[in-house]
C-alpha cells in the first residue's frame, strides 16, 4: 500500500550536498549566528526613518510610532502609541502641527496633531490609501497623494485637505506620487510615479523604465521645468530657497543627495554616502536632515559638512507586545498534515513547529518547542514508532527521527551545506524516506546506515510524485523529460536501477501502487499545450486525464477482465488438526510468520504493453490513493474556462473526492468541496483538507461521515526575536539557494549578511523586519525580488462605502462631475449610481446623505462609513438656487478600481473610433494574465473588422509570456470563404492585417516587457510611449516564511533568440518617445495615444487591404 501522501503547499521545490550523521550542524556565515540578537547594550539606536523637520523640532518613525525630539535628537518623545502602523509624518512650516497617516481600521488615512502631543483628528476616511506629502506653505493644508480616482497607473494624484478638515480637493488630473510646494506657493515640485524600488520591492538602482524624474510645474501659468534626469530614479524634492534638493541614485553605488539650481540649470551632488542609500530626507531654512541605513544625519547646506544625530532610545519601549514571548495559534500557519498509521492522531506542522493532534482522545502534543528554528515536512512512519521531519537549525537542513511521543534523543542526519530540501514520504517497512531538493532531484535515505543516495532527476521543474510497493522494494516515481511530458518509472531498490514504463507520448503523473497487483496512475494526451504555464497560450485549456492500471506481473490479469457470471466449484477441504504450540517460543514464530508481507512480482519485460484504461470519464486527475479494500480514490479538479461563478460563490483551489470501485467498475462522488486529503498507512481513514486549515477525518469507505479535527489546542510559545532571526536567516539562505544564478551576480552573499545581521537588534516588530529584508535582497539589484506579510499587525475592518463617481468641490458643495457606468457585459461590477431608474446625472450635487448635511466642511467618506452594501439615501439637487432636493436609495460599494478602469477603456476605444471614422480598434491589456487574455478576447474579436490596431499595454501588470496575444496578431491571411449568401469570411476567422501599433509606459512590466519585446522582434508594429519597467527574471519556486510571509525569490531568467541577456533592468524602448505631458492631461489629452493614432492613420494611407473582400468569378463549367 502507497505511504499516507501529507499535504504539501504548491509549487514547493527544494537541493542538497555532501550528507553525513550527527548533530544539528550549524554552518553560517562568519560571525554570524543562528541565536536570536537582543537589543541590549547600545547607545546608538538605528532603523530610524522617515525624519522631518520644523525649526525647533525633529521628528521620525520608529517601530511603527511617531516620536519628536528638538533639533538634535535630544528630549525624545513618543508622539504615537498605537500597534497600526503610523508612517509619512510631515512637520508644518511653522512648527505647530504634525500631519501624518495611520493605517488604523486598516485604512490609511491623514491624521493631524499637535507637536505638543495630544489626541490626533482624522482627516480623511476614502478607503484608498491617503498618505501625508507635506504641507501648504501657510501651515494650512495639507498635501498627501491618493489613487482614489486614477484608472490606469501604479501612481497616484496629489490631493490637499484643510487643517481643519473637510472636503478633500484634487490639485491637478495628472499623476503625482510625492511633491512640495515653494514658499509663496507658486510651483509644485513633484515626482510623477514611484520608482522600482519601494514597497516590498528589492530592486537597488534600478535602470530600467520605471525611473521616475522631478519636475516643476506651475499650474496657473501652465509651464512645466523638467530637472536634468539620467536613467536613475529621483524623489523627495524639496525647496530651500529657488533650489530644490532631492535624492538620487544617478551615480552607481549608492543614492544621495544633489541640488539642482534652477537659475544655472545644473544638478549638483552633495552628500558622499558609499554603504547605504539615503532613503528620505526633510528640509528647514538650510538644514537638511535624511536617513541613511537607519541612522539620522544632518546636511548643512551652506557649510556643505554633514553630522550625525545620535538618538538614542534604548531605555524607551517601542513596539513591547511584538516583542515579547506570547502564545500563538499556529494553526493559520499550518503548512502539512497527514494521518498517523491508524488515523488515531493527525501529524501537522505548523509555524515551523511539529504537532500530533488527537482525533479522539488526548491532547496535543508539540514534539519540537523550538521557536526560532523551523521544523517542517512532517511524516509519520508506517509502523506508528517514529516521526521524520526537516530541521533548519544552523541555516541548513538536517533529516530528523524522532519517538512518536517525543521522548528521548533524535537520531539526525545533516544533508550538508548547501540545498533546501521537501520530505515526501516512508517507504512501508519505515526503512526508507524518500525526498526531493530544488535541483529537480530524488533521494532516499536509507535509516539502517544513515546513507543517501540519488534516486533520479527531472529534466524539468516539476514535482516528484511518488509512492511505495507494499513490499518497500519498489518506488514508482514521476519524472518530466525534455518534450515537458511527466514518465512513470520503477526504482528497484535490489538492484538500484531503474526503468520507464510509460512511452512519454501521454503525460503520466500521480502513480499509487495496489496491493501486490497494479500500480494506478493517470495520463493525458492533450495536455501539451498546457505544460508551459508561463505561456498565455496555456489559458483555458481544458485538461483530460484518464486514469490507467499497470498490471505488474506477467501472468497477472487485468481489472478489467469480464465477469462470466457461472456459479463457483466448490472444493471440499478437510478440516485442519488443531495442534497447540509447542512453546512461547512457537507462538512468536506463527505470529511473526503472518506478519510477513507478500513479495510484489513486477515482471518489466513488456510491461508497458500491459496498461489497462479504467472505465473513466476523461477529466482533470489528481492524487491517487489506494485504500485498504482496494478502492482508488482520487481528486477531480474543475475546468478552467467553463463558467464564471458569482464571486461570492467561487471556490477556488477546491476539488471534488472521487472513488473508484473496481468490482463494480463505477466513479462516485465522495466529497465535494475539498482542498487536499490524505489516506493512513493502513488505507482505513481519510484526512479531509478545506479552506481556511480545516481538517476532517473519515472512514476511507463509498458514503463518508466526515468529523472535524479540532485545531484549537495548537498553541505555541513564540520568542519574536528568536524567530524573527530565523525569518532573517531563512530568506538570505533561501535568496542564496532560489536565485536563477548560483553565483548571485558575484554578489559577496556572506557579507551582506553580516552588514544587515547588525541591524537586527533594532527591529522592534514584524514590519520592521519586513523593511529591512527587503534592502537586504535590493542589493541583488534585480526586480521580482520581494517579501512581505507575516505575522504583521492586522486591524480589524471598518469598510467605507464609495458611489462609483467622481465628486467635486463647486459652490461650497459637492457636485457630481461623472458618474462611471461600468462594463455593462460584466454582471459582477456594480455601479451604484448608474442603475435605470435612478433619477441622477452629472452635474447634480450631493447635499445629504442619510439626512446629515453634505458641504466644504464635510468629508463625504466619513458619512459611508460601513455603509458598503447598505442602502443609502442621497439627497440630490439639480439646481443649487432652486434648492429642490429629492431623495434616491442607493447601495455603496467597497471598490471602484473595476468601474474606473472600464470607463477609461471604453472612452478611449469611442475616442479611436471618431478620431479614425471607425477604422481602427482599439485593445486595452490590463496585464498578460487571466484578466488580459478576457480583454483580448473580448475586444479584439469584436472589433476583427477593423483595417488597423491600437494595442495599449500601459500599466501591463504582467503574468505570463503572451505568446497567444502575438500569435493571434502575426498571422497570415490564408484563405477566402465563399458562402451562398452573406459576406466572405476567412481563414484565420479573425485578424487584423493592417498597420499595427502598441502603446508601453514605465508601468509596464514582466509580462508587461516581454509582449513590448515580442511585438517588436515579430516586427508587428512601433512601440509608442515610454520605456517599460524592466523585470524579466521570474518568480517563484520557493516556499513562504514561518509565519506566512511572503518571499519571491527570481528562479528563471529571460534571454533572446540571439543568445543575449536583455530587457531585464533595461526595459523595453518605445520606436517612437512620447510623454505623458502632465500639461496636456491636465487639459483632458492623452498625447500617448494621440501618437498611437497618427501612426496607424499615417500608414494606412499606404496600405493595402490583403483580405479578399469578392470572391473569384463564378465557375461555369463543370469539375472547375
Amino acid at each position: 500500500m502507497s505511504q499516507l501522501k501529507q499535504f504539501k503547499p504548491k509549487l514547493v521545490k527544494l537541493c542538497l550536498s555532501a550528507t553525513f550523521v550527527g548533530a544539528l550542524v550549524p554552518i553560517l556565515p562568519a560571525s554570524a549566528s543562528s541565536e536570536p540578537i537582543a537589543a541590549e547594550g547600545t547607545t546608538e539606536t538605528r532603523l530610524l526613518r522617515q525624519p522631518t523637520v520644523s525649526k525647533d523640532h525633529l521628528a521620525f518613525v520608529y517601530g511603527g510610532d511617531i516620536w519628536l525630539s528638538d533639533r538634535e535628537g535630544k528630549a525624545v518623545k513618543r508622539l504615537t502609541q498605537h500597534p497600526a502602523n503610523e508612517f509619512a509624518p510631515s512637520l508644518s512650516p511653522d512648527g505647530r502641527w504634525i500631519a501624518f497617516s495611520a493605517a488604523y481600521d486598516r485604512n490609511i488615512d491623514v491624521y493631524v496633531m499637535p507637536v505638543s502631543g495630544g489626541e490626533a483628528r482624522r482627516l480623511t476616511w476614502h478607503p484608498g490609501a491617503d498618505v501625508v506629502v507635506g504641507w501648504s506653505p501657510d501651515s494650512q493644508r495639507i498635501l498627501f497623494s491618493s489613487g482614489r480616482e486614477i484608472a490606469v497607473s501604479r501612481s497616484t494624484n496629489l490631493f490637499e485637505v484643510s487643517l481643519h478638515g473637510g472636503a478633500e480637493q484634487k490639485v491637478m488630473d495628472a499623476i503625482a506620487f510625492e511633491g512640495n510646494w515653494s514658499a509663496d506657493g507658486k510651483y509644485l515640485a513633484y515626482r510623477p510615479f514611484p520608482q522600482a524600488y519601494s514597497g516590498s520591492s528589492g530592486w537597488r538602482q534600478h535602470r530600467g523604465g520605471t525611473t521616475p524624474p522631478i519636475w516643476i510645474i506651475d499650474l496657473k501659468a501652465k509651464e512645466l521645468e523638467k530637472i536634468p534626469h539620467v536613467n536613475a530614479s529621483d524623489k523627495s524634492p524639496v525647496w530651500i530657497g529657488d533650489d530644490i534638493y532631492f535624492i538620487s541614485d544617478r551615480h552607481d553605488g549608492a543614492a544621495n543627495l544633489f541640488v539642482y539650481h534652477r537659475r544655472s540649470k545644473q544638478v549638483q551632488q552633495l552628500s558622499k554616502e558609499t554603504q547605504w542609500d539615503i532613503r528620505s530626507m526633510s528640509a528647514f531654512e538650510k538644514r537638511i536632515v535624511y536617513e541613511a541605513g537607519g541612522v539620522l544625519k544632518e546636511f548643512d547646506t551652506q557649510s556643505g559638512q554633514t553630522r550625525t544625530l545620535s538618538i538614542d532610545l534604548s531605555l524607551q519601549t517601542a513596539q513591547a507586545n511584538q516583542v515579547r514571548p506570547q502564545w500563538k495559534d499556529a494553526s493559520p500557519n499550518l503548512t502539512s498534515a497527514n494521518l498517523s498509521p491508524t488515523g488515531k492522531r493527525v501529524l501537522v506542522t505548523a509555524r515551523g513547529e511539529v504537532f500530533t493532534v488527537p482525533v479522539k482522545d488526548g491532547s496535543v502534543r508539540n514534539l519540537t518547542e523550538t521557536s526560532g528554528i523551523r521544523e517542517k515536512d512532517a511524516i509519520w512512519s508506517p509502523d506508528g514508532k517514529q516521526i521524520a521531519y526537516l530541521s533548519d537549525a544552523g541555516i541548513t537542513h538536517t533529516i530528523v527521527i524522532k519517538n512518536q511521543t517525543g521522548e528521548g534523543k533524535p537520531k539526525t542526519v545533516a544533508l550538508g551545506k548547501t540545498g533546501y530540501f521537501t520530505l515526501l514520504e516512508w517507504s512501508p517497512n519505515s526503512q526508507q524516506i524518500v525526498f526531493q531538493d530544488n535541483h529537480l532531484q530524488l533521494f532516499v535515505l536509507n535509516l539502517a546506515n544513515s546513507k543517501v543516495s540519488k534516486i533520479d532527476e527531472s529534466a524539468r521543474r516539476a514535482a516528484f510524485s511518488t509512492s511505495f510497493s507494499s513490499d518497500s522494494r519498489w518506488l514508482a516515481y514521476t519524472v518530466v523529460g525534455d518534450n515537458h511530458f511527466s514518465q512513470i518509472k520503477l526504482f528497484d531498490f535490489v538492484t538500484g536501477k531503474s526503468t520507464t514504463i510509460t512511452d512519454g507520448l501521454s503525460d503520466a503523473d500521480h502513480p499509487a501502487f495496489a496491493a501486490q497487483d497494479y500500480l494506478y496512475f493517470t495520463a493525458s494526451t492533450n495536455a501539451g499545450p498546457t505544460h508551459v504555464g508561463l505561456d498565455m497560450s496555456s489559458q483555458e485549456r481544458p485538461l483530460r486525464h484518464g486514469i490507467y492500471a499497470v498490471v505488474l506481473a506477467a501472468d497477472g490479469k487485468s481489472p478489467m477482465l469480464p465477469k462470466s457470471g457461472d456459479e463457483e466449484v466448490k472444493v471440499d477441504v478437510k478440516p485442519a488438526i488443531e495442534k497447540k504450540p509447542e512453546s512461547a517460543n512457537e507462538s512468536k514464530k506463527d505470529d511473526a510468520s503472518k506478519a510477513i508481507v507478500k513479495t510484489v512480482k513486477i515482471d518489466l519485460k513488456g510491461i508497458e504493453q500491459r496498461i489497462v484504461a479504467l472505465p473513466v470519464a476523461e477529466r482533470n486527475y489528481s492524487n491517487l490513493l489506494v485504500a485498504h479494500d482496494g478502492a482508488l480514490f482520487f481528486l477531480e479538479q474543475p475546468q478552467p474556462g467553463a463558467s464564471n461563478e458569482v464571486p461570492t460563490e467561487r471556490t477556488p483551489n477546491t476539488a471534488n473526492l472521487m472513488r473508484f470501485n473496481a468490482e463494480e467498475k463505477k466513479v462516485k462522488l465522495v466529497r465535494a468541496g475539498i482542498q487536499e486529503y490524505g489516506l493512513s498507512a493502513d488505507g482505513k481513514k481519510l484526512l479531509l483538507q478545506s479552506a481556511g486549515a480545516k481538517l476532517e477525518i473519515a472512514d476511507a469507505s463509498e458514503k463518508i461521515d466526515a468529523k472535524p479535527v479540532s485545531l484549537a489546542g495548537l498553541k505555541m510559545r513564540v520568542d519574536p526575536r528568536a524567530e524573527w532571526q530565523q525569518i532573517f536567516n531563512e530568506t538570505w539562505w533561501m535568496q542564496k539557494e532560489f536565485f536563477y544564478d548560483a553565483n548571485l551576480h558575484g554578489l559577496d552573499w556572506n557579507g551582506i549578511y553580516q552588514r544587515y545581521a547588525d541591524l537586527l537588534k533594532y527591529v522592534q516588530r514584524r514590519e520592521d523586519l519586513n523593511e529591512l529584508l527587503v534592502e537586504m535582497i535590493g542589493e541583488l539589484q534585480v526586480g521580482h525580488n520581494r517579501v512581505g506579510g507575516g505575522d504583521i499587525h492586522q486591524e480589524t475592518a471598518v469598510s467605507v462605502g464609495l458611489l462609483g463617481a467622481d465628486l467635486v468641490l463647486e459652490n461650497d458643495h459637492m457636485r457630481i462631475k461623472t458618474i462611471y457606468q461600468g462594463d455593462r457585459w460584466n454582471p459582477f461590477v456594480p455601479a451604484p449610481l448608474a442603475i435605470p431608474g435612478l433619477d441622477v446625472k452629472s452635474g447634480d450635487y450631493i447635499v445629504a446623505i442619510d439626512g446629515k448635511a453634505v458641504d466644504r466642511n464635510t468629508n463625504i467618506y466619513a458619512l459611508l462609513e460601513n455603509k458598503v452594501g447598505k442602502q443609502v439615501n442621497l439627497s440630490i439637487v439639480r439646481d443649487l438656487q432652486a434648492k429642490l432636493s429629492h431623495t434616491i436609495t442607493v447601495q455603496p460599494i467597497a471598490n471602484e478600481a473595476e468601474l474606473r478602469q472600464w470607463h477609461w477603456v471604453e472612452k478611449n476605444r469611442d475616442y479611436v473610433q471618431k478620431k479614425t471614422d471607425g477604422k481602427v480598434a482599439y485593445v486595452y491589456l490590463p496585464n498578460t494574465g487571466g484578466e488580459g487574455y478576457q480583454y483580448f478576447n473580448r475586444m479584439f474579436y469584436a472589433q476583427a473588422d477593423k483595417s488597423a490596431l491600437i494595442i495599449d499595454e500601459r500599466r501591463n501588470g504582467g503574468g505570463q509570456a503572451a505568446n497567444y496575444i502575438t500569435d493571434v496578431l502575426s498571422r497570415p491571411y490564408l484563405a477566402g470563404w465563399k458562402d451562398r449568401d452573406g459576406m466572405i469570411y476567412e481563414t484565420p476567422g479573425a485578424a487584423i492585417y493592417g498597420p499595427k501599433a502598441m502603446l508601453i509606459d514605465q508601468d509596464a512590466g514582466s509580462g508587461g516587457d516581454f509582449l513590448p519585446y515580442s511585438f517588436k522582434r515579430l516586427k508587428l508594429g512601433d512601440l509608442i510611449g515610454k520605456r517599460t519597467w524592466g523585470g524579466l527574471i521570474g518568480i517563484s519556486a520557493n516556499p513562504a516564511l514561518i509565519d506566512g510571509g511572503n518571499l519571491v525569490v527570481p528562479f528563471f531568467r529571460f534571454f533572446t533568440p540571439d543568445n543575449a541577456w536583455r530587457v531585464e533592468n533595461e526595459g523595453v524602448a518605445p520606436d517612437i518617445d512620447v510623454e505623458l505631458d502632465p500639461l496636456a492631461v491636465n487639459q483632458g489629452r492623452d498625447p500617448q495615444l494621440d501618437a498611437a493614432i497618427d501612426n496607424v492613420l499615417t500608414k494606412l494611407k499606404n496600405y493595402r487591404d490583403v483580405k479578399l473582400r469578392v470572391a473569384p468569378p463564378m465557375p461555369t463549367k463543370l469539375g472547375q
